[in-house]
């Protein structure tokens, strides 16, 4: 089936090999920001709904 759209329409290898690149940096690079983000800031970060401390 994706051999009849990409023998159909011109360039659409680049299409495909372009938006293959786009989503693989995109996760790299959300993977590397995990790795270096402070651990404190995530655990303030998920338990901020629960925090009855700041009512206002």
């Amino acid at each position: 089936m994706f051999k009849q759209f990409i023998s159909k329409i011109p360039g659409a290898d680049v299409y495909m090999v372009g938006s293959f690149l786009t989503f693989f940096a995109f996760f790299i690079l959300v993977g590397l920001y995990l790795l270096i983000v402070d651990k404190q800031h995530l655990r303030q970060m998920s338990n901020l709904p629960l925090d009855d401390s700041t009512k206002p």
